[in-house]
């Protein structure tokens, strides 16, 4: 699905918004979208957020963090593999547990990704949507600084790209991207701009710059601990500050497992509501964790 000390921008062409560069610049948002990351994944994840404040080079929690532990289960569909279901439930704390999000991600341009939530305290599956077509969507993935759209699946065809920049960032060599959503895209965005870090010979995006609707620095969000896992990279560490709100998020993904046979039924609506069915299918996919 993640997807996120500012540095100062060496232009290394005079017109870097050229068609020369621009080219470029979309082959490798291209060949990022498309890196390999699994047919299948499971993880199970710690998501902490609290206020923060800097202290020196370091950011710091000013109140206790409002931890949950969550467990993820994706699967890629479709007639090329390209679309993506994915759900996640809340494992704690217990008085919301069994809380679910479930998301379908689709290739075809224009098709907008689906999201539901769960409330198990009202036993209700409730359709994530914006106010009408031309509205961004609202709300946070679990009340953290992760919003539902930071949780859609990008579609090349959404942005202009163009390459800001080639320097070295967490001592990996890296292309320096900004990528401006297309009008249409515009209208259901929060953000007018991204700008990416992406490993070059890795293809992560290491960090991002995301800008508001007014053109302002809203979040930075940054990735850390990359490990390879059965020849895939897969980042551990997340940490998603809001510049604005001086709120911050770490995601850990303590285990994780890749490539694992999971059914279909299991990233339906069924799973949310269905606890027995959940927990049954889940104790068998935990044996494979790491």
């Amino acid at each position: 699905m993640p997807r996120f000390v500012i540095l100062f921008f060496v232009i290394f062409v005079t017109f870097s918004t050229s068609f020369g560069f621009a080219e470029d610049a979309r082959e490798i948002m291209r060949n990022l979208i498309d890196r390999d990351d699994g047919t299948t994944e499971l993880t199970r994840i710690r998501l902490s957020t609290c206020r923060y404040k800097k202290e020196g080079k370091r950011v710091v929690c000013v109140e206790t963090p409002r931890t949950k532990i969550l467990e993820g289960v994706r699967k890629d569909w479709g007639p090329r593999g390209k679309d993506h279901k994915t759900i996640t439930m809340v494992l704690d704390p217990p008085g919301e547990r069994g809380i679910g999000f479930l998301q379908y991600d689709y290739e075809k341009w224009g098709k907008e990704t689906d999201q539901w939530i769960y409330l198990s305290a009202m036993g209700k599956v409730k359709r994530i949507i914006s106010g009408n077509e031309n509205e961004p969507k609202t709300g946070s993935f679990f009340g953290s600084e992760i919003s539902y759209e930071d949780m859609e699946a990008h579609h090349l065809e959404d942005y202009t790209y163009t390459i800001l920049a080639s320097e070295t960032y967490q001592k990996r060599p890296c292309w320096v991207i900004e990528s401006i959503p297309i009008p249409e895209h515009a209208r259901r965005s929060n953000y007018s701009k991204i700008v990416d870090w992406v490993d070059k010979e890795r293809f992560l995006v290491l960090k991002s710059i995301l800008y508001n609707r007014q053109g302002k620095k809203v979040k930075r969000v940054t990735a850390r601990k990359p490990e390879l896992i059965n020849g895939i990279w897969f980042v551990r560490y997340v940490l998603i500050s809001n510049l604005i709100t001086r709120r911050m998020t770490v995601m850990i993904f303590e285990a994780v497992a890749l490539n694992i046979p999971i059914e279909d039924e299991f990233l339906t609506q069924r799973t949310l509501t269905d606890g027995a069915f959940r927990e049954s299918t889940l104790k068998r996919l935990r044996l494979y964790l790491k």
